[in-house]
């Protein structure tokens, strides 16, 4: 075993992690499915001689010959099913990779009762919901809850009375809206307890909207950004949910794994951290942009919605400038030029349209589904 293992090290970040910062000292351990990898990934990875280890999170035998290799220094969990629409139905598979993959990880570690040095747990902004608001009059924090199907069918979008706040796990409570949020905070939770209780520096870095190249340019649950590069490269515009009102903190897939370089380092102190560019964009805004850059249709505003989405989303960066030493580097322009030309190099097909259960679930959760 290397000095330190990545669980879904084959995937978007992953593969970006041993690219920006070489693989002498890293083993990965990943299962290689197709729904989450994109063949770019995959594909670099093995032209390295990254030390690589095939096997599922899921599956006991599979955690148990992974550390019977012996226990790195530094442990990274990326494995994760992700992708908010589709969690809301397929419940047993987020819980199973999210939350029971990660508790078998920790349990076979407790059992050796042998410990990395740190922990670093890549999560996400799905944490927190709908997020942190400001009562307009009396100045007040609030939660406010799960938008409901009648309300987004009735075009009520937003929240009167209310402004959005950037997100902060020092200042504000989780309070997630969809599954895949639920299972995010649980693996959270599930770490830090664990850790705590065995004096592992545990990092947890919740982050924003990933993008860059390496993203999966077929799995329509992720990666807003692909799918509207699927819609401009055909000539159509894109149609921008809630009225082009939905706002989001998009951060470059280098500047993540510069945060997890840090963590890694420990340079910081354990705990926590929200990880974004810290700038709010409307969807539209940066769908304008895309099509700016590509000469693409000019997008269109839409009153469709999407289930367990939120409303509004940006991270309050100060605490990983204050105490991990991360700042974002890489401009929304300049990430958005790399990933255009990353999707047109990669001629990519049309995403699938009929939204079905996909094929490559992780056999040992074949039952629960």
């Amino acid at each position: 075993m290397k000095e330190t293992l990545v669980i879904g090290g084959a995937g978007f970040i992953g593969s970006r992690f041993l690219h920006d910062f070489g693989c002498d000292d890293v083993s990965v351990f990943d299962n290689l499915s197709s729904v989450v990898h994109s063949p770019q990934s995959v594909q670099n990875l093995m032209a390295t001689d990254v030390d690589f280890i095939h096997g599922d999170i899921t599956a006991l035998t599979d955690i148990r010959a992974l550390f019977a290799r012996g226990v790195p220094e530094n442990l990274i969990l990326l494995a994760a099913e992700t992708g908010t629409g589709r969690s809301l139905q397929n419940c047993a598979l987020n819980s199973g990779v999210n939350v029971m993959g990660t508790a078998l990880v920790l349990d076979e570690l407790s059992r050796l009762g042998h410990f990395p040095k740190r922990v670093i747990l890549t999560s996400s902004r799905a944490i927190y919901g709908e997020g942190p608001y400001r009562h307009n009059d009396t100045g007040a924090l609030h939660y406010p809850a799960q938008r409901s199907a009648a309300d987004l069918r009735a075009g009520r979008f937003g929240f009167d009375g209310l402004t959005s706040l950037a997100m902060n796990a020092q200042a504000h409570l989780p309070n997630p809206s969809n599954i895949y949020g639920t299972t995010k905070l649980c693996q959270e939770n599930l770490l830090r307890n664990w850790a705590q209780s065995f004096q592992v520096d545990a990092y947890i870095l919740r982050l924003q909207n990933v993008y860059g190249a390496g993203q999966s340019l077929t799995n329509p649950y992720t990666g807003v950004l692909i799918q509207f590069l699927h819609h401009i490269t055909q000539n159509r515009p894109v149609q921008i949910y809630e009225n082009g009102g939905i706002t989001r903190d998009f951060v470059h897939v280098s500047d993540v794994t510069r945060a997890i370089q840090h963590a890694l380092t420990g340079v910081g102190a354990p705990g926590i951290y929200d990880i974004g560019s810290g700038q709010r964009k409307t969807l539209f805004a940066v769908a304008e942009a895309l099509c700016d850059l590509s000469g693409g249709p000019l997008p269109e505003r839409c009153d469709q919605y999407r289930l367990g989405d939120v409303r509004h989303a940006v991270a309050d960066i100060s605490a990983a400038q204050a105490k991990l030493g991360w700042t974002p580097e890489i401009s929304l322009q300049e990430g958005l030029a790399e990933l255009i030309t990353f999707f047109a190099d990669q001629q990519p097909p049309a995403p699938p349209t009929k939204r079905t259960f996909p094929v490559g679930m992780p056999a040992s959760l074949a039952a629960w589904v």
